[in-house]
């Protein structure tokens, strides 16, 4: 039987080779970053990364995990930082989010929204992962929404959810944050119509 602090060893190597890998995923992106990068970068032998991953997309599935866990968590405190904010104030805050990161210099779009692109039509489970992350997204500003009472607001959030990812890979493109604040107007005035 295993101790203790053998498993929380390798616990901890296990999320060392995966923060690694989404940090080299996320700037030089999938096809390009090879398994020998990630094995580089951590020490760690091939048989050990197949051993916690079985595969490159195994690996690729708990970064987008990773992902999807923390982002969630900042999208949400960034979007309840102002109790006393409206709901449809609330949900426009996530291109507040957007224009922050962008004036920061982050202009490597969304994580998931890559990952998605490049294995489109070739590997089922990263797509059906990025596809959980992008909903999870999406009940979020429609949670919101409903309690606000906004008429339609499943087809308010879809239109809103259009905008964002929209605004993410446009300023991939522009490298400007300006094409996330008009984003924010389009939602503010789709609210308004709402």
């Amino acid at each position: 039987m295993k101790n203790n602090s053998e498993t929380s060893a390798k616990s901890l190597k296990r999320e060392e080779m995966v923060k690694f890998a989404f940090d080299t995923f996320y700037k030089n992106g999938f096809h390009a970053t090879g398994v020998d990068t990630v094995m580089e970068g951590t020490g760690i032998s091939k048989r050990t990364l197949y051993k916690h991953f079985g595969s490159k997309e195994g690996l690729i599935l708990a970064t987008i995990d990773y992902y999807r866990t923390f982002m969630r968590e900042v999208i949400l405190g960034y979007i309840n930082s102002n109790p006393k904010a409206q709901p449809v104030d609330k949900v426009l805050r996530i291109f507040d989010f957007l224009i922050e990161r962008a004036e920061e210099g982050q202009y490597n779009g969304c994580f998931v929204m890559n990952a998605k692109t490049e294995y489109a039509n070739k590997v089922t489970e990263i797509e059906a992962s990025c596809d959980h992350y992008t909903a999870g997204i999406q009940q979020l500003i429609e949670a919101t929404l409903e309690e606000a009472n906004v008429p339609d607001y499943q087809e308010l959030a879809v239109q809103i959810m259009m905008l964002f990812e929209g605004a993410i890979i446009r300023s991939k493109v522009t490298r400007s944050a300006d094409t996330m604040r008009l984003a924010k107007k389009a939602a503010g005035m789709l609210c308004e119509y709402k």
